[in-house]
Formats: structure tokens, sequence, C-alpha cells
């Protein structure tokens, strides 16, 4: 196995070596990682096994395979540090959202993957986007298809599908627990229920729903179809859903569409 190297332990960065070797991707002697915070990289390699190096440079040569977990501002900074210790032999693994391989590639000799994380990865669960670069080759992917396969589904992208790709899978949980928030908060403004109550019973169905999705049930219409019988209830709230939701969800695909502008613009102006 090659020696997987993770530059940033802030909160995705952890969460990656924790599924890495959950997941059986890697053991803890193949994980080595740094961080210019000591707190969190000590932290995470008492809790794991993995090695703490005291540099981002000694990281970067001394792996195989590098994940660099750092904010999209300090990609370019953190590259500059460790340029000479990467080459054409390294695979260089961005989880900067809003970082394009165009400035990627400007930034390093190293191959190049965009990979796109999600918080589900923590349960060996959901999406990982992969945005293939230029010079990764065939041998890369699968590497990278074998790591990241264990602790979630990849699914390849192009970059100009991403952000919307990203709206749904490394948003998506925030989304999804922000609706059933509301699902919770409104059954409560009905008096009737405690907030406990309400909570419980929209998390456990929400649980169950996915596990349907996840063991036999392979369309939402197929759960849809299982539980609202024609002109009952449950089919008048499947329509209301249906009339009122679309423009909300629009607008909410847009807002996020809207925010990468700005990074991106930002990120252009440092770059």
């Amino acid at each position: 196995m090659p020696t997987i190297g993770v530059i940033g332990t802030g909160s995705m960065g952890r969460m990656l070596i924790r599924a890495l070797i959950a997941g059986g991707a890697a053991s803890p002697e193949e994980v080595i990682a740094s961080s210019r915070s000591a707190a969190p990289l000590l932290e995470i390699a008492r809790e794991t096994g993995i090695t703490a190096l005291g540099s981002n440079r000694a990281v970067a040569g001394g792996a195989d395979v590098v994940f660099l977990c750092v904010r999209p501002s300090d990609v370019r900074g953190v590259l500059e540090e460790v340029g000479d210790c990467l080459d054409a032999d390294t695979l260089l693994v961005s989880i900067a959202s809003d970082v394009p391989l165009s400035l990627l590639a400007g930034w390093t000799g190293a191959r190049l993957v965009r990979v796109i994380p999600s918080i589900t990865s923590a349960a060996l669960k959901g999406v990982t986007l992969v945005v293939r670069g230029p010079n990764a080759d065939e041998s890369d992917m699968r590497v990278l298809h074998s790591l990241l396969g264990a602790i979630s589904t990849p699914v390849e992208c192009g970059e100009d599908e991403i952000e919307v790709m990203t709206a749904l899978t490394s948003c998506g949980p925030a989304f999804f627990a922000a609706f059933l928030r509301e699902c919770a908060a409104s059954a409560v403004r009905t008096g009737m229920l405690s907030p406990e109550r309400a909570e419980t019973a929209v998390r456990e169905t929400f649980i169950g729903t996915a596990a349907l999705l996840d063991g036999g049930m392979e369309t939402f219409e197929e759960i849809i179809d299982a539980v609202a019988t024609p002109g009952g209830i449950t089919e008048a709230g499947v329509q209301m859903i249906g009339e009122d939701l679309p423009p909300l969800f629009d607008r909410l695909l847009q807002t996020t569409i809207t925010r990468h502008a700005e990074v991106k613009a930002r990120i252009g102006r440092t770059g």
C-alpha cells in the first residue's frame, strides 16, 4: 500500500484519517500527517496511531499520495512551501473547494486529482466526488478509487459539474438536517408534541427511509408509491411538496452556485 500523507488536520482532515483507517483502506503505520496547529494533529495521532510529523515538507516528501486538506485560501501558500518536495511521482489530492485544476497545475508539478469529500464518510457512507487531473493516469485512479471506495462511493465528475454535485453530496447532509429540523419544528408548533418527541420521530423515520433506499427500494418514486395510496392523505402531501418546494430548492442551489463564484473570485485575485 502507498504511504498516505495528510497536510491539514482540521475537521475534514481528521475525518478522512479516521475513515481511511476504520474502512480498512490504510493502517495507522501507513499514514503520516502535519498541521500548522499542533493540538489537533497530536490529538488525531494519539487517537489513531498515525505518525505526526513536524512540517508539511516532511509529509510531502515522505508520502506517495498526499491529501491536501487546507482552506482554499491557504492552498497556494502550502504548495509554495512544499514545492520542491513534490514531483511527478507524487499524487496530490486536493480537497479544497473552488480551487480549480488550472490553478493547482500552476503551483505544483505533482499529478493532480481534486476530491470533494462528505462528512458521511465518517459513517463509511455517502459520495466522494473525484475530478481527475490531466496528468493523473489510470494507476492513480485505481489507487484513489481503492482508498475512497473503502469510505464512500467515489463518483467521477467534471469541473463543470462539481458545484451542483457538491450541493447534493458535500453540502447535502446539512441541507437534509435543516429540512428535518423544520419538519420537527412544524409538528412542535401544533402544540401537540414536545421537541424531543418530534425530533425522535423525524430522525428515526429518516434513518428508516435511508435504509429502504439502501436495501431494495432503489428510487424515490418506489417509496412514494409504496406509501401514497391514490386519493389518500400522503398523496395530498406529496402533491403539495411537488407544487411548493421546487422554487425553494432552485433558490437553494442558486445560492450555493453564487457563493462558489464569490470564493473563486477571491482565490483568483490572490492566485
